[in-house]
This record gives structure tokens, sequence and C-alpha cells, in this order.
């Protein structure tokens, strides 16, 4: 009986076993993502609840805009420093498993087929939230979102802004 395993190697041995399947689970989930499809997804609900009430009435004219708008935020994102880039790629691949989604915004579904309504509710959560992390998470998407809309010259004339002088 000297070769009798001990309780706690037992333990041991299959807490770690279960920390290492699970985090190659991780890592495989992960892996297999297009971090910049998982971007646009959240940033295009997000815009459509941000942008409530600026986007046109048509349906197509709206998804034109909010494509746009989208586009304009993936190009600052990709304008802002590497490890801006690395924390705002961390929150949407975050935001983007299902568990993260269900944790942070309260989603059950994916983005894409999430109300704008559950989207508006997550956005006002996260802008009144007890932890400073979640108010610098919504005030970064937000002001993102915000300047890539009021950046494009096509929204100027709606806020009765002509433009910059002309020298």
């Amino acid at each position: 009986m000297a070769n009798m395993i001990s309780r706690r190697t037992l333990l041991k041995t299959g807490l770690a076993g279960g920390l290492l399947l699970g985090g190659a689970g991780l890592v495989a989930l992960i892996a297999g993502r297009d971090p910049r499809a998982e971007r646009h997804d959240v940033l295009t609900a997000l815009a459509g609840a941000v942008l409530e009430g600026a986007l046109p009435d048509d349906p197509a004219a709206a998804r034109a805009a909010l494509a746009r708008c989208v586009s304009a935020t993936g190009t600052a994102i990709d304008g802002l420093s590497p490890a801006a880039q690395d924390e705002l790629a961390e929150l949407f691949m975050l935001l983007s498993l299902a568990p993260g989604r269900r944790l942070l915004a309260g989603l059950a579904h994916p983005w894409a087929q999430a109300a704008p309504s559950e989207v508006r509710a997550a956005l006002d959560g996260w802008r009144a939230h007890r932890l400073a992390l979640m108010q610098a998470a919504y005030q970064a998407l937000h002001d993102l979102l915000l300047g890539a809309w009021y950046g494009d010259d096509t929204h100027w004339m709606a806020m009765g802004y002509g433009g910059p002088v002309r020298l």
C-alpha cells in the first residue's frame, strides 16, 4: 500500500486538471473568434442605442448611417495607442462572449439580436455603475461613437453647425 495516492494529492491533481481543461476550453473559444467582427456587432448595437433620435427615420438610411458610424468608430479605435486598442479589444471580446455579455450587459441574446431597449438599459447601467471601470467603459464607448457620428460632415447641418471657418 506504499503507492497509494493521498486524498490531498488527488484533490490537487483534480483541481489542476480541471483548471487546465477550463483554460484550454477558454483559449479554444477565444482563438476561433474574429475580434473585428465581434467589435462590429457590439458597436452596431451600441450605436443604435446611443444615436437613437439622431438616426434617419427611413430604415435603410438608418442602417447606412449606422454602418458609416461604426466604420468611423473602428477607424478612430485603430488610431488609438496600442495599449488603448488592447484594452478595447479585451472589452469587446468580453462583451461578445455569452458569459461576459450576460454578466456585463445583462443580455441573453447576441448583440445583433438584442432589442434597442435592452442595449439602452445596459448602457444606462454602465453609466451609473458603482464600479469606476464600468463607468469608464461607458464613457469611452459613448465618446467614440458620438465623436464618429458628429465628425461626419453630413450630420453637421442637423445640429446647426456650418463647418469650420474657411481661412
